[in-house]
């Protein structure tokens, strides 16, 4: 598979996770399967283990000082406190696409570093969804609380500057098993294209997928690097 290939799979599920656009969309959920409620297969039982898969999304001279969430079966719960402003997570499937038939998927675990502005913006969405799908509520209950959470601007768009690491050489990104390639985040509000930065443009590490971002509530563009958080120079998987 090429880096290409490689990085526009990665790019489809992460595009999955942060526009939930059958949210915003009002598209028919039809398609999910049967919604199940037990937490027990997304959590990890060591949860030093869960501190450190979280840690591994951002360079040790940021994840270090971080902040750390970990899941537990109402949520997402602070595990240690940190001092630089980033927030390092463990997102599961359950933040993704209402539609997507991997939603209850237990294999995905994709580590997330986000800055101060993305935790602030960003974050809430993912760790929201999650919890919501985990009380017991459907997806199509999730979906209109979601959409009300944006227009009461309980959720907010993204603030200038949000970004996320994404650099685990641990992450799997689909239930298929896929690591992806280790890349930044930066998310805008709608108010420019995808094209202002270049996205997409032969030759240009800059990417976008606009496949699933029609309906987004904001916009993401993905940019590849060339090795994990480790410093382990990147293959792809």
């Amino acid at each position: 598979m090429t880096t290409r290939r490689k990085f526009v799979t990665l790019s489809r599920f992460i595009m999955m996770v942060v526009s939930s656009s059958a949210l915003i969309s009002g598209q028919s959920l039809i398609a999910q399967p049967a919604p199940r409620h037990d937490a027990a297969p997304f959590l990890i039982a060591d949860r030093s283990g869960e501190i450190r898969l979280a840690r591994s999304a951002a360079p040790p001279s940021i994840s270090d000082s971080a902040t750390v969430l970990v899941l537990e079966r109402a949520g997402y719960v602070e595990a240690a406190r940190g001092s630089n402003g980033f927030t390092c997570v463990v997102i599961r499937a359950l933040a993704g696409n209402l539609e997507d038939p991997d939603l209850w998927s237990p294999r995905v675990t994709a580590p997330h570093c986000f800055n101060a502005p993305a935790a602030r913006t960003v974050m809430p969405m993912l760790l929201k969804q999650t919890e919501w799908l985990l009380s017991g509520e459907s997806a199509i209950e999730v979906a209109a609380k979601v959409k009300r959470a944006y227009a009461s601007r309980e959720l907010l768009p993204p603030a200038v500057g949000a970004m996320a690491y994404m650099l685990s050489p641990e992450q799997v990104l689909t239930a298929s098993g896929i690591r992806g390639m280790p890349h930044l985040m930066f998310f805008y509000d709608k108010s420019q294209p995808a094209s202002v930065w270049g996205a997409n443009a032969a030759g240009s590490p800059v990417q976008h997928d606009s496949t699933g971002d029609a309906h987004a509530p904001f916009l993401t563009l993905f940019l590849p690097v060339g090795q994990w958080s480790t410093g382990v120079q990147a293959r792809g998987k």
